[in-house]
């Protein structure tokens, strides 16, 4: 509980910003997922993260949230959620440079002094320098980035990452492919395995982008397919990482809406001593309540329920709070 409060608290503080960033001008969304090698406690390892900064277009302030997976670290498997105020200034046509820092929510999985493995739970502070490369019209570009975390009660590190990412505009040009016709998401909460056996709540996050189809005209058409990046956080029966991809019904926008979602899931499961790849169910059913917005965008705060089936005997229960950056159709 005393996480999916700060998970909460987290949320909350940088939705505040999100609401003033909002003008009457065009508003940028910029995804991105990078991949690279980190440093501590004198060893090296993996790390991974996807994420997106959403800003006013005329404006060098922004607001983003990304997940990061610091990697397997011998008795250190460290991941959570990161909120990141971004300062970005154009270096030319081609190349940007972006400065981020902000709240690190972590959960790092590791034994104690007593050899008993546990899920620690703490804040910290991450700062990022990131470099893009846009080569081309069509929105895409190549990412290089710089982050450094600073967590009392756990380790410190530094990483290097590559990867790529696409920007996407608010324009009112229908056919423009920068045109944003997503909504995008993050959730945080809290999980627990559903087969019977020693375990303890796992920290679950989600980063999600949902595409809205046009105008769905019967009950049964779908209002929009999403796919997200999804963290169940470790429950010692259960430690999955993956993609879901869902289709989602949903009733007609109002302050208050509600939405049911189902689909495949793609996940790592690192507690399964076999066939760790697996592919699963997901099933979501969604609360959201509009907070504000623009003439293009609303901001939603919501909850979220979700159930994984694994066909494993590992089924999972998650529940989350979250914000939503909802297109207008």
């Amino acid at each position: 509980m005393d996480r999916l409060l700060l998970s909460c608290l987290l949320l909350a503080a940088t939705s505040a910003s999100a609401r003033a960033a909002n003008d009457a001008g065009s508003d940028t969304v910029d995804f991105y997922l990078l991949g690279g090698a980190l440093r501590g406690l004198n060893e090296t390892t993996w790390t991974a993260s996807s994420g997106f900064i959403y800003r006013p277009t005329e404006n060098r302030w922004g607001l983003g949230f990304a997940y990061v997976n610091d990697g397997h670290l011998l008795n250190n498997h460290r991941d959570g959620l990161v909120g990141q105020l971004w300062y970005v200034r154009s270096l030319g046509d081609d190349f940007e440079v972006q400065l981020g820092a902000g709240p690190y929510a972590s959960m790092n999985n590791t034994n104690n002094a007593n050899g008993v493995r546990v899920n620690q739970f703490e804040m910290g502070l991450f700062t990022s320098v990131a470099l893009k490369w846009r080569f081309g019209d069509n929105g895409w570009y190549l990412r290089s980035q710089y982050n450094n975390t600073w967590v009392p009660g756990s380790f410190n590190s530094n990483a290097l990452l590559f990867g790529a990412g696409r920007d996407f505009t608010s324009t009112d040009d229908l056919d423009s492919p920068l045109r944003l016709r997503a909504s995008v998401s993050v959730w945080g909460g809290s999980s627990r395995t559903t087969q019977i056996g020693t375990q303890q709540s796992g920290a679950a996050y989600m980063l999600q982008a949902q595409y809205l189809t046009e105008s769905p005209q019967r009950w049964w058409d779908p209002a929009a397919y999403s796919i997200g990046f999804l963290s169940e956080g470790d429950t010692v029966l259960a430690h999955r990482t993956g993609v879901p991809i869902q289709v989602w019904w949903t009733t007609p926008p109002a302050h208050v809406t509600f939405g049911f979602g189902v689909g495949p899931y793609f996940a790592y499961d690192g507690a399964r001593g076999d066939n760790k790849l697996n592919l699963l169910g997901i099933l979501s059913l969604r609360a959201t309540y509009k907070l504000g917005g623009t003439p293009r965008h609303a901001v939603e705060a919501g909850f979220m329920y979700t159930r994984v089936a694994s066909f494993y005997n590992r089924d999972q229960d998650i529940f989350m709070l979250g914000l939503r950056l909802v297109a207008k159709r």
